[in-house]
């Protein structure tokens, strides 16, 4: 149970960090997530907290790779595949042996393989690490898209590698012959296994798609087990279970077209769930450092009160050979970089060594050394995750004081044409799925007419035009109500009621973002709304309650004759202001089609049920919520900018008060 509780916290922790980078991104998340960390190394239930090394390998670095993989551009890898071997297998192998060698000069105490152990954990980098640093500058496509790739596979080299040399140091024995025939029977043996059991998981998958066993109770743990049962059987078998998962994951790549042969819910919730689950491992791995951090630093000074510096410097000096090898292999085409201009070479090599950001994979390994070694504790551990904790924290220093002196800002210009398309594809999302969990009744027609309704844009009006047109209309309803008045149709008391209502239409279309926020939240906990109105009707029952006093039969009675009676007075001046609007020519039709819709509402309203509307206002509190989920899975999956998610989310806020504000006038 202290485990499980344990646990609920690292988790716990990384959610706050993410919520305080949603709100102040100029700090990477990783450094959050440590900070968050040593806060919780505060607890004392954290002062001997260890999780299994095992636990990193097979809970979640499978996880991560095979999350990393299953979402590569198979077509850009294939185009690049000699880079990436270039990168990822023969610079990851020649830096680790550089490596490993400059430690055991400096620091004699490290035995060779455990210094080349050192050189296999910290030399994998990581892509998603560099885009959390470079949100703000505009890194070139083509080195970031090798960055990505090299990220993909140097990882398994760096774990392979780190495997070898765990091996070397249990044993006591290595051979150079026999080092790399493992190493080439152990990589290219994972591939292989990998290739096969990822067809066959595949293959199962698309029958369960065929055979309509597609819910997302099946299909979700499916994929999540994935890595887990090829990880297992890789390593039953003797080869790399890591490059066993990659491989199953460019499998799940290549078929993406026929995985996607099922229902936009599955899809949403597949990409939701593998989202999160990466967010979180990657989190964990941070917080832990956090939370060992002090603890090892005091083993070290315990020891030497200048070991804490001497790995300082060596964390420090390992970085730059990294970043010196990783510009010089780029710069002198050794990786043959085809994407690459010649006039552009320079830079972009510059760039390259700069984002060799170390992450996730460094530390997850660096926690899996052996806890004992021969029974007795394991020699130098916390000397290693100190070193690879320096090499991680100056990887993300560096570029993020740098990248900004030598990369222009990123400035993202969404296009009437992109945000049309992204509209459309997310009503035509929104519509799929209400036809499938509702059918095609009456409630759920409307709707989707409704939705159809949201592909129009001809460009989004400014708040001002469109508080004009309510205005207009306002006034349009006043004069229609006064003439009314002044033919003896109404009285000048259902008069002055009917107004307040009318005045709702135009108030509520001038909110302010605000305002617009608090609204959504009202729609969102639409039980609460429905019984905060149940009060207010008792207060207005209360309120215009006769002195001599009524029954709450008769008080319900009048109040249905009053909606009764402005059903009956609504209709005049609705087909006033439909006609006004209709007589109006102007350039933007998006603000006419926004104050007509809005009035449409109204006129339903008022003449419709309310069991009808209220139904209907469930079905659209659905559609819009579907429509937020699918641009936050196509933000997660970087398909849409975050300034085209803005763009959309402020549209869904506007069409949400137009069609939704019948439940504030109830």
């Amino acid at each position: 149970m202290q485990t499980v509780f344990l646990v609920l916290l690292l988790v716990a922790a990384v959610v706050v960090a993410n919520a305080v980078y949603a709100r102040f991104n100029q700090i990477p998340v990783a450094f959050l997530q440590i900070g968050a960390g040593l806060i919780l190394s505060l607890i004392p239930l954290y002062r001997n907290f260890e999780l299994e090394p095992e636990i990193f390998l097979f809970v979640i670095i499978s996880i991560l790779m095979f999350n990393d993989s299953q979402n590569t551009n198979i077509r850009k890898l294939s185009h690049q595949f000699g880079t990436t071997l270039s990168l990822s297998v023969v610079l990851a192998i020649v830096t680790i042996l550089i490596v490993g060698t400059v430690t055991h000069l400096l620091i004699p105490e490290f035995s060779l393989a455990l210094a080349f152990a050192l050189g296999a954990i910290i030399t994998p980098t990581d892509a998603v690490a560099v885009s959390s640093i470079t949100t703000k500058v505009a890194i070139p496509r083509a080195v970031m898209t090798t960055l990505e790739n090299e990220s993909l596979f140097n990882d398994a080299s760096g774990i392979v590698a780190f495997n070898l040399a765990i091996a070397a140091i249990v044993t006591g024995k290595f051979s150079v012959w026999h080092g790399i025939t493992n190493f080439l029977y152990v990589f290219a043996g994972g591939i292989f296994v990998g290739l096969i059991i990822g067809y066959v998981i595949v293959a199962v998958r698309i029958m369960l798609i065929r055979m309509r066993v597609d819910t997302p109770s099946v299909i979700v743990p499916y994929t999540l087990l994935t890595p887990f049962v090829v990880y297992f059987l890789a390593e039953s078998l003797g080869v790399s279970g890591i490059l066993a998962v990659v491989a199953t994951g460019l499998i799940h790549g290549v078929q993406s077209d026929q995985l996607r042969l099922t229902t936009s819910r599955l899809q949403i919730v597949m990409t939701t769930t593998w989202s999160i689950v990466a967010s979180i491992l990657n989190g964990i791995v941070f917080v832990l450092l956090g939370v060992s951090l002090p603890s090892v630093i005091n083993h070290l000074q315990q020891r030497d009160t200048s070991s804490v510096a001497v790995l300082v410097g060596l964390g420090i000096l390992l970085y730059l050979i990294m970043t010196f090898a990783h510009f010089l292999w780029t710069r002198f085409d050794l990786a043959r970089i085809r994407a690459w201009d010649n006039h552009e070479k320079t830079r972009n090599a510059f760039v390259m060594g700069l984002s060799g950001v170390h992450g996730t994979i460094t530390l997850a390994m660096a926690f899996s050394l052996p806890l004992t070694l021969n029974g007795s504790a394991f020699p130098y551990r916390n000397d290693i995750i100190f070193v690879a904790a320096v090499v991680i924290l100056t990887s993300l220093l560096v570029p993020t004081l740098l990248l900004p002196l030598t990369l222009p800002k990123q400035v993202v210009k969404v296009t009437e044409d992109e945000l049309a398309t992204a509209k459309a594809d997310m009503v035509t999302h929104a519509i799929d799925l209400m036809q499938a969990r509702h059918g095609n009744n009456a409630g759920t027609s409307k709707v989707i007419a409704i939705l159809s309704g949201q592909r129009v844009l001809d460009g989004r009006p400014k708040r001002s035009q469109l508080a004009s047109l309510f205005d207009a209309t306002f006034k349009v309803e006043q004069t229609t109500i006064d003439e009314m008045v002044a033919n003896n149709e109404i009285t000048p008391h259902a008069a002055e009621k009917y107004m307040r209502v009318a005045s709702q239409t135009r108030l509520q279309n001038q909110q302010t973002f605000f305002e617009r926020l608090k609204l959504f939240f009202r729609f969102t906990l639409s039980k609460w709304s429905l019984s905060k109105k149940a009060r207010a009707r008792r207060k207005m029952f209360r309120q215009y309650r006769p002195r001599g006093g009524q029954s709450r039969t008769e008080l319900m009675t009048r109040n249905r004759q009053m909606w009764q009676q402005m059903r009956q007075i609504e209709q005049k001046p609705y087909e006033a202001v439909l006609a006004y609007l209709a007589d109006i020519t102007a350039d933007n039709q998006q603000a006419i089609g926004i104050v007509r819709r809005a009035y449409d509402e109204r006129h339903r309203r008022l003449s419709g049920e309310r069991d009808f509307q209220e139904t209907q206002n469930e079905l659209l509190i659905e559609a819009f919520q579907l429509e937020y989920n699918f641009i936050q899975t196509q933000l997660a999956n970087k398909t849409f900018s975050s300034e085209l998610g803005n763009q959309l989310y402020e549209q869904i806020s506007t069409d949400q008060l137009v069609y939704l504000q019948s439940i504030n006038t109830d």
